[in-house]
């Protein structure tokens, strides 16, 4: 190893420690995989409970006319709603989950729920094709839905694999049916959105962003 690529490693800690090698015996590897947590919350009926009282009790809905294509608890993104109504009980059962998924992750570290906001998409509303800046970990709860009032989807966030006939097959949309009670996590800089809501019923859900502290 070159004393250049050494100084650069040690330069860069969290580079050095995360280094992995392949195993020789293995033929095929799965590189750079991204996980997505997906998991009905355990203490529904008090999740429920909280959020329509909340909703009930505080929220109003507004749409930003930039892009206008779903309705917004704040349309400038300013309201943390999990902590200025103090949504204890979606936070404690969101800690349980978040623990799971950085388990899997096998990842450690103090974090907090930086953002928060419900959506209302009404019929012929949905979301455009997006990410979450530089949120650690997205996710989004459904408080409300049919199942049928459109589905989140998510993009391949390796582009390059469409430009080969040989991989073009391993870029597919991926696609999520909502269902009430719901809880997904996410890297936030996944590219994803919502189809369009083609019934007549209104859907609600709450989405966040977590960020952890830096250790490097």
């Amino acid at each position: 190893m070159s004393e250049e690529v050494m100084s650069n490693e040690l330069a860069n800690p969290a580079h050095a420690e995360t280094r992995y090698f392949l195993d020789p015996d293995q033929k095929i590897h799965n590189l750079y995989p991204t996980p997505l947590y997906q998991s009905m919350v355990k203490n529904y009926d008090g999740v429920q409970d909280e959020l329509k009282k909340t909703i009930k009790d505080n929220i109003t809905f507004d749409m930003n006319e930039c892009w206008s294509s779903h309705y917004l608890s704040d349309i400038f993104f300013k309201l943390n709603v999990c902590e200025e109504y103090h949504m204890q009980v979606f936070l404690a059962e969101l800690a349980t989950h978040l623990q799971d998924y950085c388990k899997y992750l096998n990842f450690n570290g103090n974090c907090k729920v930086t953002e928060s906001w419900f959506s209302l998409f009404k019929k012929g509303n949905y979301g455009h094709l997006h990410h979450h800046g530089s949120a650690d970990i997205s996710g989004v709860y459904y408080f409300k839905t049919n199942g049928e009032d459109g589905n989140l989807f998510f993009d391949s966030p390796n582009p390059h694999l469409g430009t080969s006939t040989v991989f073009y097959g391993m870029t597919p949309r991926h696609e999520i049916k909502p269902i009430q009670g719901q809880l997904l996590l996410f890297p936030g800089w996944l590219m994803h959105g919502i189809q369009t809501n083609t019934t007549d019923e209104d859907r609600v859900s709450l989405s966040f962003n977590i960020d952890f502290e830096r250790t490097y």
